[in-house]
Order: C-alpha cells, then structure tokens, then sequence
C-alpha cells in the first residue's frame, strides 16, 4: 500500500504542474514566442557550422598525424597532400603540351597563388621534360595563409592547368575537396529533407487525425523547436569551444520532427479521449499533462542521457553530435510540455476541425479507435502465447542481427559522394590511373645517419616495397637525373628520407590497413636487404589516420554503450518500479539495434555492393535506436502498469496494448520516415544512417512494440511488489482509478 500511495502522490503532483501549465497557458504561449525571438536575435547559430569539417574526423591523438608533423619539421615540405589535380588527355599530352603544363606550374610556384604544385605522370615519376602519358596528378600545397581558401585556389589551378595543357579534364579531388563537396551536398539537399519530413508529417497527421488544425500546431512547435535549439547549440558551441558540423543538421532536423511529433500524437489521443468523455478542454488538458509529464520527462530524459554519452566518446565528430541530439530532444519535449498543453487548452475541440468528436464510452483516459481491433488481436496472442512469441521473435531478429558478422567499416569520403561530383571524378579517374591508393597514399619515413646520401639503398628500398603485395606503385629515392631536389624526398641534411607508397586498395577502406600492416612489419627486413643498417620507420596518411579513428571510434563504443545502457536502466527503474521490467525492455532494443545494423550490411555491402559501413554510423544508430525503443517502452509499459493495478497481468498487457497502439504506430511511423528523408542526401554515410534508423524504427514499432514486449511482460510480469493478480487477490479493485480529468475516484 505504501508504493501506490507514492504512486499516487506523484500522479497527483504531475496533475497540479499540468493545471499550471494550463491556467498561464495565454503566458506560455506568449513567453515562448517572446523568449525564441529573442534567442534567435541575441544568440549565435549553432547549425550550419563550417568550421569541423576535416579537423573533427581526426583522432584526438594519433601516432600517424605525430609522425606527419614530425615529417614536415624535417624536410620542410608536407609530402602529403589533401588536394589534387588529375589531368587527362585521351592519347597522351604531346611534348609542347607537356613543356606548357610544366611552365604553367612553376609560375604557379613562383608567384602570388599561395599554392605548391608537384606534378607526377602515370608511370608514377616525377614530371620532366614534356613526357607525361594520357594522365598526370599534381599534388597541391596551400601555404598557411591561404588555406581558409585552399579549394578555391585549387580550382582556379586545375582551370588553368586544363587550358595550359590541353587536358579534357582536370578535377580536383582529394580529402579536402571532398569534405567542402561534402558540406556544399549537405547545404543543397538540406531544404529537401526538410520539405519531404514536413510533407511526411503532415500528411500522416492529416489522415490519423482527420484535422486541418493539428499539422499546423505540429509545425508550430518544430519551428520554435529548431530555432531554439540551434541558437541553444550556438551558445555551447561558443561557451565551451565545440564546433557543430555541418552533418549534424538533417540528424537534428529529423530527430526535432519525429520526437516533437511523437509528443504530440501522444497528447492529442489522451485530449481526444477525455473529450469524449465530456471534459472540457481545460480539464483534459489538464489531465493530459498530468499524466504524461513523468512520461515524456523520463523518456526525453532517457534520449538526452543516452546520446550525451557520444560526448564522452573522445571521437571529436562523435562527441559534436551528442549535445546537438541531446539539446534537440529536451528542447522538444519541454516544448510537448508547455507550448502544447496551453494551444490545446485554448483551441479545444476546434483543434480536431472539421472532425467533429461524438461523446462516446470508452474508459477514461483512454483513445480506442476502430482501427485497434487487428492490433488487439495480435497483443492478444502474445499475451497468451509469450513463450512460443518470444523465440519466434528472437530468432527472426537474431536472423536479421547475424548481418554483423559481415560488417566492415572505413571512412568512405571520396567513395561515398555522387558519382557527378568532381571530386568523385577525380578519384575515379587517378584510381584507373595509379590506383586508388594515390588520392590517399602512405608516406614511409626512415630516418637514420646519413641515411639520406645512401641513394642506391634508398632506390633498392623503394624497388623493394614496390614489390610488396598490395603496393601498386611508389614514388621516392630513385638514383640518375630523375631526382626530384632535396626536401621532396630527401632531407637537405640526410638524416632522413621519404615514400609515398600507392596502395592497391581504397586507402579509406577496410582492405587498406592490413595491407599497410603487413608492410610495417616486414619494413626492417626490407631495409636490411636494401643495405640499410640502423634505420626506424614510421608510416602516415589517410590509411593510418582513417584505421586509428575507425579504433578509437571502436573503443569509443565500448567506453559509450555502458554508460548509455547505466542511463536507460536507472531512468527505467526510476519511473517503472520494477526489478526486472528495466532489464527485458533494454535487452529487447538491443535486439532490435543489432538486427537493424545487420539488415543495414545485408543492403549496402551485399545488396548494392559498398565495401563498406561509414565509421560512425554502427555507433550513432545504436545509441539513438537504444534511446527512442526506451522512450516507446515508457509509453507502453506505463500504460499496462495502470491497466495492471486492476485486472490480471495479461488482460491488462491486452488492454493497455491496444489503447495504446494506434498512438504508438502512428508515432514510430513518423519517426522513421523522418529519419528515412535523410536519404534525399545522395552522402553514402547520411543513406547508411537513415537506412539503418528506418528499418531499426520499424522493426520497434511493429515487432517489439506489438509482440515481443507485450510478450515479455506476460512472461516475466513487472518484477514490482505492489503486482498483484486480481483473481487471487480481493483487495485489487476491479474499478478504475481515475476519472476522466485524471482524479482519484471518490470511495
């Protein structure tokens, strides 16, 4: 008795905070136009930031960048280079075409450009005389002061190198170009994500609801949603030094229209009951606020929670997308909380025109349609049959999860844009060329006395490696007059030299790192042979900085999930007050997350080819699929906890599964075709993301949420002390405990 009465005076502190929020509902509505006017003119955007495009897809500490840094401390020149230029001619440059290339370049290096160009033709040497092949690749260097415009300057080169050298094409490409590329995708196709998310929305709303009212209160609350949540983003971006990328965005504006929208589907059937019960709009609202206020606090909670986590990732770009979800979701539901109660309470029955709502005799506090009769009878089943559910359940999932036995990942950021794209066409045409290593090549470094003035070890080392397995092509040390001046390879006072090695594979794929594994590791041996004695080597460059962040983004995981699942259990315990429920409900959206990431590699490594996931995707899923299944638990389970506290446990998973099951499929619906319209940006890495959101989302809507929950809640009850059977139990009450505007039924 002592936990129903708790019960019961927390229901009834909820109950007086949403009559609150209901009396100053004029205010409210006032305050939140005012206070988001005043943001938007007084705070910095937070969206839309260019400023961590490349620099937050690097691992906060990284061997490869020290040995990169340490390289160009040494020689006096970066070999590796982020920008490039592939010119091609079909049937080879002639030999005056070839003389202008090189004019135009060394003008270039001894003007006002602000860029180094070194060029290198086909048969992977450096440029000399007027013999260059059909394709030639010019690496380009920014000087510090220009690199706040180095793809502009890169354009303009590869603009005059196609008219100096006759070339059909000269496309810039390169990790560089390609984030700007990326960004430029992202800014361009956003609009459409968002008018496809508005059109998604409206119109299910429009059909669930049958009302003009609603879709324009539900895009009244996005907007004030988004405009405060990009200035809140601005603030903590300034206050604390966290540049939101760019990526972040279409994330943002998803989850601010599925989540908000969800709210409000869940509002709107709790008004839409207790109207029909003959409230009035001030006492439903009331009552509907009351009750769904620990509700939507704890799940909105539950999602901040869990996604903050990303920040303690240590993943630069990870950790930048934590605040910005967390941010995004208790923004949405402060707004569920406030701003909507108070539109309700003023709008009333108009808000469902031109519908008309007829007194009807459902159960307080409850919205049962005609639709809910299938869904009811498939609650129904797994309620009595919950054993024979569950495996069928867990094995169609686990089915779906094996998936993960196949996943490779990488960081595809030239693969993964669209195939017109320049950059893309650049890749596409160095890789026929050199190899695709050569976009990203591996600088080797071997640094020892004298080492340096050792030409022909040097051009046996650099033999010696070309003959590696996976090694397509490498550019160094070579012995006669092709030698490049000193401070390209080697070091002016020979301590040290340098390769740039172009492996066979992507070098931003998941081949790539143990073809460069196996290289470092016979590398000593190598050198031995070469007749170089007492040297050391490192390595560096996309392929060893792309396999470090994939790690750290590993570990980054395994250092985030624990502290993610910690959350959800202690927020679930908290509201449920349960033993056991917490434990079974998370364990069924792990499920769900596995099977829709192994659904997600079944698609794009075998369906349509892709060698790879993006890095981040496995991890960002995970943590917002195991955060929105916990926020449907709360809505569910709450609700059978009450239907619980009066009828038997399986006849209240019935009944309470049905009310609520409308609300819930149209809801998880919305959600995951808000994050399905992500896709409209043609970004492989954003397809991944809204692919694996999608099915994850609909998965949890309709197999755990209908059956396995359901299931697994007949089979292993509440795990609370106040569960009881009313059958064997006299002192449950068969009637409700509530009436229509939510108070204790009188004795």
């Amino acid at each position: 008795m002592e936990t129903r009465e708790r019960q019961e005076h927390d229901r009834g502190a909820a109950w007086w905070i949403g009559r609150s929020i209901v009396w100053a509902r004029f205010f409210v509505i006032a305050a939140w136009i005012a206070g988001t006017a005043l943001a938007t003119s007084a705070l910095p955007s937070g969206l839309g930031n260019e400023g961590a495009e490349l620099g937050s897809l690097l691992p906060s500490s990284s061997e490869a960048i020290e040995v990169e840094e340490n390289s160009i401390e040494t020689f006096g020149f970066p070999l590796i280079s982020r920008s490039m230029v592939v010119a091609h001619k079909a049937g080879g440059f002639d030999p005056g075409e070839g003389a202008a290339t090189l004019r135009f370049i060394a003008r270039t290096d001894g003007g006002k450009s602000g860029l180094k160009a070194v060029p290198f033709s086909a048969e992977g040497r450096p440029l000399q005389g007027g013999q260059i092949g059909d394709t030639m690749l010019i690496y380009l260097y920014a000087e510090p002061s220009a690199t706040h415009d180095e793809v502009g300057l890169s354009e303009e080169f590869a603009n005059g190198l196609r008219r100096a050298s006759g070339a059909e094409t000269a496309h810039l490409t390169g990790a560089v170009p390609a984030a700007a590329a990326e960004t430029n995708l992202v800014e361009e196709h956003l609009p459409w994500v968002e008018i496809a998310t508005i059109a998604i929305v409206v119109g299910i709303l429009l059909i669930y609801f049958r009302s003009l009212a609603i879709p324009l209160l539900c895009l009244a609350g996005v907007a004030l949603s988004y405009l405060l949540t990009d200035r809140l983003l601005g603030l903590v971006a300034e206050r604390f030094g966290l540049a939101i990328p760019e990526e972040a965005e279409p994330v943002v504006v998803a989850l601010l229209f599925g989540v908000l929208t969800d709210y409000l589907v869940f509002f709107l059937s709790g008004f839409r009951a207790r109207l029909r019960q003959g409230a009035s709009a001030v006492e439903a609202a009331s009552a509907v606020t009351g009750e769904l206020l620990p509700v939507i606090s704890t799940a909105a909670l539950m999602i901040a929670g869990a996604t903050m986590t990303l920040a303690l990732s240590g993943v630069d770009f990870l950790s930048a997308f934590g605040p910005a979800m967390a941010i995004s979701v208790l923004v949405a539901a402060i707004v569920s909380l406030t701003f909507i109660p108070a539109c309700l309470a003023i709008l009333g029955r108009f808000v469902f025109w031109p519908h008309r709502l007829e007194v009807a005799g459902d159960e307080p506090g409850e919205d049962v349609d005609e639709k809910s009769g299938a869904r009811g009878r498939v609650i129904g089943v797994a309620a009595r049959h919950p054993i024979l559910i569950v495996i069928v359940t867990v094995a169609a999932l686990l089915a779906a999860a094996s998936g993960l036995l196949r996943m490779e990942l990488g960081n595809p950021i030239l693969r993964g844009l669209p195939e017109k794209t320049q950059s893309r066409q650049g890749f596409d045409e160095a890789t026929h060329a050199f190899g695709p290593g050569v976009v990203g090549p591996t600088m080797v470094v071997v640094e020892g006395e004298g080492v340096g003035r050792d030409e022909a070890g040097l051009a046996a080392l650099r033999e010696r490696i070309a003959d590696e397995p996976g090694v397509a092509s490498v550019l160094g040390p070579t012995t006669g007059p092709a030698q490049p001046p000193p401070g390209v390879f080697v070091a002016s006072d020979g301590s040290a030299a340098r390769y740039l090695v172009v492996l066979e594979a992507d070098p931003d794929g998941p081949v790539a790192p143990g073809i460069l594994a196996g290289l470092e590791s016979i590398l000593p041996a190598l050198a031995t042979a070469s007749g170089l004695h007492g040297v050391t080597f490192g390595a560096t460059g996309d392929t060893s900085i792309g396999h470090e962040l994939t790690e750290d983004t590993w570990q980054a995981g395994l250092k985030v999930a624990p502290a993610a699942l910690a959350i959800l259990l202690l927020l679930l315990w908290v509201l449920l007050r349960s033993r056991t429920a917490p434990l079974y409900l998370v364990g069924s959206s792990l499920l769900v997350v596995a099977a829709a990431l192994g659904l997600t590699v079944y698609f794009f490594q075998d369906l349509l080819g892709y060698n790879e996931l993006a890095f981040f995707v496995p991890v960002a899923t995970a943590i917002l699929m195991l955060a929105l299944g916990a926020d449907y638990n709360v809505f569910l389970v709450s609700r059978i906890w009450r239907e619980a506290e009066r009828r038997h446990l399986r006849e209240a998973v019935r009944t309470a599964g049905t009310r609520a099951s409308s609300a819930i499929a149209v809801a998880g619906l919305i959600l995951a075709l808000s994050f399905a319209a992500v896709w409209l940006v043609p970004i492989a890495a954003f397809r991944e993301l809204a692919f694996a959101m999608f099915v994850g989302l609909m998965l949890d809507t309709w197999v755990a949420r209908p059956l396995l929950v359901p299931a697994l809640v007949s089979l292993f009850g509440g795990g609370r002390d106040e569960d009881r059977d009313p059958e064997r139990d006299p002192q449950v009450s068969p009637e409700p405990s509530s009436t229509a505007t939510g108070q204790r039924p009188t004795p």
